[in-house]
């Protein structure tokens, strides 16, 4: 029987543990979770937090070497991943970078050569109530770009409960999630509430429809296809969300960490202004958050 193949996962939050312990369930796999500050070991659960099988590292000297590294560290948190994307585990890996934003490949093209990596969409909802206890909120799934890389990755999660799909239109599906994103994590952290609130309450919902309206112009001139009122649509669902679903970027404003919204909302008023396009409500989310996020350490 051939040994399990090893997976290396960058990243010890919410995301980067639901990614480990759902590959920890196939046992052709040998998984890492690289992490930054000591843990316990993982516990995970879609209902309270289980025990699972993988290996914690803080530091890349001793990792086997890895199969597939997946980077599930914060879009802004590149200070760290050289030391272990450059480390000997990484050198014949290939690459999953599970991030929010929109150029997921580009943030890790100086350590690593770009036909290794594939950018992966994570629509999964996930809180870490502890260090090293991971809490799914809600179901969802992982995206990859139709290709050699895509369908690799895909075949790996198969016999885990990590459910990736294949994509044919990528661009659309990046920038999909980015307009989610942008409504749910944006305006979440700003009024402090739950994404239920975000469709309840008429003042944000406003917001949410001109934060919508200006992501979809946006993402249409890089080749998406987007169309407003399907998100309009989603963001009415939010109504129905558990009371305890909360946004990535809310977890983070509680737990006084740096926010993401550069990779969110920066977009779209980077690319906006690349355009030609306004975007005053996204312009002025991003300063909010600006002022409000503490700065990286």
């Amino acid at each position: 029987m051939a040994p399990p193949r090893h997976v290396l996962v960058i990243g010890a939050g919410a995301i980067g543990g639901l990614v480990a312990a759902r590959l920890a369930e196939n046992p052709r796999l040998s998984v890492t979770l690289g992490s930054r500050s000591p843990l316990p070991g993982l516990r995970f659960s879609e209902a309270g937090p289980d025990p699972v099988d993988v290996r914690i590292a803080l530091d890349p000297d001793g990792v086997p070497p890895a199969d597939w590294v997946v980077v599930a560290t914060k879009a802004y948190d590149a200070t760290g991943l050289g030391r272990w994307l450059g480390a000997p585990c990484c050198a014949g890996a290939r690459f999953a970078v599970a991030q929010n934003g929109v150029d997921q490949v580009e943030r890790i093209a100086r350590f690593v050569d770009p036909a290794r990596v594939v950018p992966a969409i994570v629509t999964y909802g996930a809180e870490r109530p502890a260090p090293g206890e991971v809490l799914q909120t809600l179901a969802g799934l992982v995206r990859v770009p139709a290709g050699s890389l895509g369908e690799d990755f895909a075949a790996l999660a198969r016999g885990s409960s990590l459910e990736v799909e294949v994509v044919d239109d990528f661009v659309t599906a990046l920038w999909s999630k980015l307009v989610l994103n942008l409504v749910s994590n944006s305006l979440t952290t700003l009024a402090d509430v739950a994404v239920q609130e975000v469709a309840r309450r008429p003042a944000l919902r406003r917001i949410a429809d001109d934060l919508i309206l200006e992501c979809c112009l946006v993402g249409r001139q890089v080749g998406a296809d987007l169309d407003p009122d399907r998100f309009r649509r989603m963001v009415d669902s939010f109504a129905d969300f558990p009371d305890a679903l909360h946004s990535s970027m809310w977890q983070d404003r509680q737990a006084g960490r740096p926010f993401e919204h550069d990779a969110i909302s920066g977009v779209v008023v980077r690319e906006g202004e690349r355009h030609g396009i306004d975007v005053p409500v996204a312009r002025t989310v991003t300063a909010l958050l600006d002022a409000l996020s503490p700065a990286p350490g």
